[in-house]
């Protein structure tokens, strides 16, 4: 079995045969003679050392091993037109990758329905994704990292990127209700906050180390994750501030309830969100695609 001479063209014969029902109809629609789909269909066959239809009937029918075959020729061909979409948008400068970094506090329903869309407009290209906290997103993108990143975490926009406003994220302190700070009425002073544990974020950058962001309590308890931080305010563990987005399925059961500090009434507090770039990426279709759709943001749906 010679499979080194087998070619794409074979591999196309092959599938219109199959999804013509015949020589003559397959011929029809490559716009060639009957003859030569014959021949293509049977210099294959003897190079695979199988038959890959039965012609013993009016119309050939694929056999046990054409039906196998049919499925790795379409994946074959699949592949080999993906890559020429994909080369031919590169060379019309459209990006084949594009790397995104964006904050933890981010609407998982919005990034999800951004993506969504983008990949309708954008199929041949890839998305590599970052969710990450305070300094990070922003580290990325200086670094050049990430082609684009959206702050929330990090209240301060470094100076050397260009910046777009986005729809803020509403924050809220909560606890879960057997917790000893969700027995006081109104607001909580600081000095009752600061003996009480408190769930933060940890930074995971050089750009903002050793900083503190609405920090209250000597007794932080320091967490990458933002799932886990979750998980422990449920727990009773400590409190902390958290999208209300993501916990308001527990406000409306009340596994958690809302405390009101200096920053935070119960209603939450509005969190900024910011894109940003580096003013010296260039940016292709893909790149600005993400900076529109971003920029026409205007509230976000709740999860």
């Amino acid at each position: 079995m010679n499979i080194e001479r087998l070619s794409l063209d074979q591999l196309r014969v092959f599938a219109q045969v199959a999804d013509s029902g015949s020589f003559l109809a397959a011929a029809r629609a490559l716009g060639r003679a009957q003859s030569a789909v014959s021949y293509a269909i049977g210099t294959l066959e003897n190079q695979l050392s199988v038959p890959l239809f039965d012609r013993s009937s009016y119309r050939p029918q694929l056999t046990a091993a054409g039906i196998e075959l049919l499925r790795d020729a379409r994946q074959v061909l699949g592949q080999v037109d993906a890559m020429q979409a994909r080369a031919a948008a590169y060379a019309q400068g459209q990006e084949l990758e594009i790397t995104l970094a964006f904050d933890v506090f981010f609407p998982t329903t919005a990034l999800v329905a951004l993506l969504a869309d983008f990949r309708l407009g954008f199929p041949g290209v890839t998305v590599r994704l970052e969710i990450e906290a305070l300094g990070a997103v922003a580290e990325r993108v200086i670094d050049g990292e990430a082609m684009l990143g959206v702050l929330g975490t990090l209240p301060i926009v470094p100076p050397h990127l260009l910046h777009v406003s986005l729809p803020s994220v509403l924050l809220v302190g909560v606890v879960a209700p057997a917790h000893a700070l969700a027995q006081i009425q109104g607001r909580i002073p600081g000095h009752v906050l600061e003996r009480q544990v408190q769930l933060v974020l940890s930074d995971r950058s050089a750009l903002t180390a050793n900083q503190d962001f609405s920090v209250h309590s000597s007794l932080a308890w320091r967490m990458s994750d933002l799932g886990t931080k979750h998980a422990l305010l449920r727990a009773g563990m400590g409190w902390g501030y958290m999208p209300r987005h993501v916990v308001a399925d527990d406000l409306a059961s009340g596994r958690l309830v809302t405390i009101v500090t200096a920053e935070h009434p119960p209603e939450g507090a509005a969190l900024p969100m910011q894109c940003v770039y580096r003013p010296d990426r260039q940016a292709g279709p893909a790149l600005t695609w993400w900076l529109d759709a971003l920029a026409r943001l205007r509230t976000f749906d709740p999860d």
